[in-house]
């Protein structure tokens, strides 16, 4: 409760306030004559307090007419928080800088972030999520917009120092958090216009059941309590959101959402619950249901009359079957069935029948995509995925490289921002379903397979491809880029355990590799060269360089056989490592020198094999030896080899 909270500040002194007030101000802003004495009269109101200081620089960055100095100093002098439990000195900044957001949107996603628990991680693309499935954003339609928006909102909510950055997660995935004090803030302000009950990581027995709350509670967040029953019928007629997220609940009353027809989000996930009750059927206006993580859930009731619902996710759940009624749910834009490891049944027309579907994210699931002529009729298909004309970002797991192949001869894929084909079971499937919403990630990884020779895959937006454990591979199959193609987007290359493989690219693809950071290339034993040389370009283009600008890292190991990298030279003026391991007949390294000179931070193997390297003249070996050390097989090559074994 913020009325027991005990605050101990120390003061800035009045040279340190100021110091620090114009650095929130802005470097490059300069105060005129006329304000600055006023500016230093509005330092004084937050009496020494670094939060309140930084809270209304931030709030008055850029400000350069006097008029609303005047009018800031004013508030500032007659600013009393009227908060039960606060202290005047500290909240009438914090206050001030609440009152001068920049739009009323700003303030309603900021009390938002009071729902989660103090000092909490809070994942941006969920935060966005449920602002958008709230209402916060009713005129956009578009997901990738709505993100875009929530991701503006904030960045200027940080700009402004109301939230801070937080943790950068997996897969890149944003976070912020909210510093205590704000958060006490935001608490104590919504309590006030009772509109938000929040109880996180509390033990509050019983769901809370006060007629004077009833009426005006709009946002409920049990989040981490340890409430197990929900098993009273209570009225909350303008209850948009409901979090009970990873608390100890496992029974929900039949009749708990009969009287709850405004809720927009219900946030069940991470919960015990075994089932769900028929008055769920009730939330006419509910948009996003969130039942991630619900491991012992194993069914649903029937969704027809949800037909409002935006965003459905049932990953991480013990479903066989998708629920009833889902061909209704024509406004879906979102649906997760990741990790649905016994999902038995994907009826053909289910997922075509969501016209305006925009996210189809089922990675680990059990349910795994084929072309629908080897389905005989027996459920969805590839086809059924492509008929899906709105999808911007697919992750699904191919019964076999021939369904894939499929996926990939439709084109389907062009229109996608964001994609992971994959085919195989060497995947962490929950987590990889983490992908930041719109982060343009697009994969292919494709292990396990012993029936396939040749691959292709699509190369426009590419940003990862790894291929693991295809045990007859000889070849990636890739027409030659005509104008336009490239694999510019490429990031990461991962190629391990095709022994037959016996090559990787062609030139024309290798040097279309702009954006490539690492390449590992391991357990392939019949590669003689890494990089092949088609004959198509001609005896007078050969010792045409090829420039690899962002690459950092190449891994080469157990290539037994490789004798070339490539047999142009190689330009990565950013080559920071070099690790080549058990790889006996590679006698010369194709790198310009004087490019690898500012960058190169270790080159790594056998002593044996170093020595046995050739080179144009002595020098070169003597100004890259003190780059070189001993290296053991202790790199990803090894971990990746217990870990896919």
């Amino acid at each position: 409760m913020c009325s027991q909270r005990t605050i101990k500040v120390d003061a800035l002194t009045k040279d340190e306030s100021w110091t620090l007030f114009k650095e929130k101000l802005g470097t490059d802003f300069v105060l005129s004559p006329e304000i600055e004495p006023i500016a230093k009269d509005v330092v004084e109101e937050c009496d020494g307090l670094p939060l309140g200081i930084i809270t209304v620089g931030a709030a008055m960055r850029g400000v350069d007419d006097i008029r609303i100095w005047r009018n800031a100093l004013e508030d500032l002098e007659n600013s009393r928080p009227d908060l039960e439990g606060l202290e005047d000195d500290v909240f009438s900044c914090l206050r001030f800088g609440f009152d001068h957001l920049k739009a009323q949107i700003h303030r309603d996603c900021f009390l938002y972030c009071a729902l989660y628990r103090e000092d909490d991680q809070i994942g941006c693309d969920s935060l966005i999520e449920k602002w958008m499935a709230d209402g916060f954003f009713d005129e956009i339609e578009d997901r990738e917009k709505g993100f875009d928006k929530g991701y503006t909102i904030i960045n200027d909510l940080k700009d402004v120092c109301m939230l801070e950055k937080g943790e950068l997660g997996d897969f890149n995935r944003s976070f912020v958090r909210m510093h205590d004090l704000l958060r006490d803030l935001a608490i104590a302000i919504t309590r006030k216009s009772r509109q938000f009950v929040v109880k996180v990581s509390s033990n509050v027995g019983k769901f809370p059941r006060d007629e004077n709350l009833m009426d005006d509670v709009i946002r409920v967040s049990l989040m981490y309590s340890n409430i197990e029953l929900l098993s009273c019928r209570s009225k909350f007629p303008k209850l948009s959101t409901l979090l009970l997220g990873g608390s100890s609940l496992v029974y929900i009353d039949r009749f708990f959402f009969e009287h709850m027809q405004n809720l927009r989000v219900l946030d069940l996930s991470d919960t015990e619950i075994t089932w769900l009750p028929q008055s769920l059927s009730n939330l006419v206006n509910l948009h996003a249901l969130l039942l991630r993580g619900c491991w012992v859930l194993t069914e649903v009731p029937s969704l027809v009359q949800l037909r409002e619902l935006r965003v459905l996710d049932l990953s991480g759940t013990a479903i066989r079957y998708l629920p009833d009624g889902m061909d209704g749910l024509t406004n879906l834009r979102c649906l997760s069935l990741a990790a649905t490891g016994s999902l038995e049944m994907v009826s053909v027309g289910a997922i075509s029948s969501f016209s305006h579907l925009e996210e189809l994210l089922m990675a680990g699931s059990k349910w795994t995509w084929s072309s629908n002529e080897n389905r005989n009729g027996r459920g969805a298909g590839v086809e059924d995925i492509v008929r899906l004309m709105y999808l911007k970002k697919l992750l699904v797991d191919f019964v076999d490289l021939s369904a894939l192949s499929s996926y990939v001869r439709s084109g389907h894929w062009r229109s996608l921002n964001c994609f992971v084909l994959r085919v195989g079971n060497a995947f962490n499937y929950l987590e990889e379903t983490k992908y930041n919403f719109y982060s343009r990630e697009c994969q292919v990884n494709v292990s396990d397979s012993d029936c396939m020779n040749s691959l292709a895959f699509p190369e426009s937006n590419l940003t990862k491809l790894s291929i693991t454990r295809l045990h007859n591979l000889s070849t990636i199959y890739m027409e030659e880029p005509v104008q336009g193609d490239n694999l510019a987007n490429l990031k990461y290359i991962e190629i391990g355990f095709c022994p037959k493989l016996k090559y990787v690219l062609s030139v024309r693809w290798f040097q279309t590799l702009q954006s490539l950071e690492e390449m590992d290339v391991s357990y392939c034993q019949a590669m003689e060269e890494m990089v092949v040389d088609m004959g198509d370009l001609g005896e007078a283009n050969n010792n045409i360089p090829i420039t690899l600008p962002r690459l950092k890292r190449l891994i080469l190991s157990h290539l037994p056989n490789l004798k070339s990298i490539c047999k142009r030279t190689l330009i990565c003026s950013s080559l920071e490592e070099i690790v080549v391991l058990n790889c006996p007949m590679l006698k010369t390294l194709p790198f310009s020198i004087n490019s690898l000179s500012s960058s190169l931070k270790q080159i790594e193997g056998s002593k044996r094999w170093w020595d046995s390297l050739e080179w144009d003249n002595t020098n070169t070996k003597m100004h890259l030896q003190p780059f070189f050390s001993e290296g053991q097989e202790r790199h990803g090559t090894k971990r990746k080899a217990d870990s896919i074994s």
